[in-house]
C-alpha cells in the first residue's frame, strides 16, 4: 500500500508539472534507433518540455516465476518470436536471420542467413510448417517484403516485395486467411498497413492502405483480434474495425508517444511505451473498457516497455530495455496491469514474447537482444 500511494503521488506531481510547462518550448523525445546495426533513424517526437520526476526505481518483490536464459545468439538483434506449439517455434533477426527451435527453445537452429541489408522484424508461425516472415531490405528506396515457407523452414519463397515507401514490421495471421502488416515509419502521405483475406501467399494477396495520414512511426507490436479489430501506436494510436482494410486515429494515449499495444479482447488493453532521451524510462497504460478510457501511467520504470503479453484479464508481463545503457528485463502483474514487478532482470532489450498452452498451464517465452547485439531468449513454465 505504501507503495501504490508513493506512485500515486509521484503521478500527481508529474501532472501538476505537466499543467505548469504547457508554455515551454518543446523537447525531442527519442523512444529507440532502427535498426539496430547499421545506418539508423530515430523513432521521435517533439513533445512540449516538462520537468518530470526521474523513473521510478523497479520495485523489487520476490520475483513471481523462476525464468531462465534458454539460449544466447551471437551477432542476433532478435525482433520477434512465434511458436506454433509448445515444442516448435522460430524467432526472426537482423541481419536476415531466422531461427528455430523444435525442442520448445532448449537448442535454436539457424534455418535462413541472408545477411546484410535484409533486416527481419516479424514472424508469424500460421502453422508448426506454414510460417511467414517480414522486414526490409534497407537499399537506396524502401523494400517491405514478406518470405514465406511451407516446410517448417526447409526452403523459403523469393521476396515477396509489398511496399516501396515503407519499412515493413510484424505480420500476424489471426487466422489462415486474414493477416495485416504495419509499416514502421510513413512516406509522406503518411503510415501504411498491408493487409490480406485471402492468405497473402503472392504480393497481389496484399493491399496497402493509409492507416495514419498523420503519419510519422509505429511501435513494433500491434494487436489484432479473432473478430479482426485492430489497434496499433506510436505516435497516434489507431485502430481498424476490419483487419486493416478502414482505420481511424487520434492521440496516443500517453502524452509523450505509445509503442506496443496488446488487447486480450474488446475490453481489456494496454499500450507501454518509453524513450532513450532525453530520459530512460517506460510505463505502461490499461483500458477496462475497450479504449474509451485509459489510466494514467501504472508502471513508470527505468526502461522502455516494448512488449506487452496477458494470458488472461489479471495475468501479464510488459517487457522492454534500452541496449545502449545495458538495462532491461520483464515486469510482471497479477492484478490487470494495475501494478508491476520486476520478474526477470536481463540487462538486455527485450524485444517480444510469445506463449502457448502447455496441460493446465502455459509456456512463455521473451526473446531480445544485448549491448553486444547478441540475441537472448528466456523462458518460463506457469501453472
Amino acid at each position: 500500500m505504501k507503495v501504490s500511494r508513493v506512485l500515486n503521488f509521484a503521478l500527481v506531481l508529474a501532472g501538476c508539472l505537466s499543467a505548469g510547462a504547457q508554455d515551454s518550448p518543446p523537447q525531442r523525445h527519442v523512444s529507440a534507433l532502427v535498426p539496430a546495426q547499421g545506418s539508423s533513424r530515430a523513432l521521435s517526437a517533439d513533445r512540449p518540455q516538462v520537468p518530470s520526476l526521474p523513473a521510478a526505481a523497479p520495485l523489487q518483490a520476490p520475483a513471481a516465476h523462476n525464468w531462465q536464459l534458454q539460449a544466447t545468439l551471437p551477432g542476433s538483434v532478435i525482433h520477434d518470436i512465434a511458436f506454433a506449439s509448445p515444442m516448435v517455434g522460430y524467432a526472426v533477426a537482423e541481419g536476415g536471420l531466422v531461427y528455430k527451435t523444435s525442442n520448445g527453445g532448449t537448442t535454436w537452429d539457424l534455418i535462413l542467413n541472408l545477411g546484410y541489408p535484409y533486416y527481419f522484424y516479424g514472424v508469424d508461425a500460421v502453422t508448426a510448417n506454414q510460417v511467414v516472415i517480414s522486414g526490409f531490405y534497407d537499399s537506396t528506396t524502401f523494400e517491405g517484403l514478406i518470405r514465406w515457407t511451407n516446410d517448417g523452414g526447409n526452403t523459403w519463397s523469393n521476396d515477396i516485395d509489398l511496399t516501396s515507401t515503407g519499412w515493413v514490421q510484424r505480420v500476424r495471421f489471426p487466422n489462415a486467411k486474414d493477416g495485416l502488416i504495419m509499416d514502421l515509419i510513413g512516406g509522406s502521405s503518411g503510415n501504411q498497413a498491408q493487409y490480406t483475406t485471402n492468405g497473402g501467399l503472392v504480393a497481389a494477396d496484399w493491399n496497402g492502405v493509409i492507416d495514419n495520414p498523420q503519419g510519422n512511426w509505429f511501435g513494433l507490436q500491434f494487436s489484432i483480434l479473432p473478430n479482426l479489430h485492430a489497434r496499433a501506436s506510436g505516435i497516434n494510436f489507431c485502430g481498424s474495425p476490419n483487419g486493416g482494410a478502414r482505420w481511424s486515429c487520434g492521440p496516443s494515449v500517453d502524452s509523450v508517444f505509445d509503442g506496443p499495444v496488446f488487447f486480450l479482447n474488446d475490453t481489456y488493453g494496454w499500450v507501454g511505451g518509453g524513450e532513450i532521451s532525453p530520459n530512460v524510462e517506460g510505463w505502461v497504460h490499461v483500458t477496462t473498457n475497450g479504449g474509451k478510457t485509459w489510466s494514467a501511467r501504472t508502471l513508470d520504470g527505468p526502461w522502455p516497455i516494448r512488449q506487452i503479453l496477458f494470458l488472461n484479464p489479471k495475468v501479464g508481463w510488459a517487457a522492454g530495455g534500452n541496449l545502449y545503457t545495458n538495462v532491461g528485463g520483464i515486469y510482471f502483474t497479477n492484478n490487470g496491469g494495475q501494478s508491476w514487478t520486476v520478474d526477470v532482470t536481463t540487462n538486455a532489450e527485450m524485444d517480444a514474447c510469445a506463449s502457448q498452452p502447455v496441460g493446465a498451464g502455459y509456456r512463455v517465452w521473451c526473446a531480445g537482444y544485448d549491448g553486444s547485439f547478441n540475441g537472448v531468449i528466456y523462458s518460463v513454465a506457469i501453472k
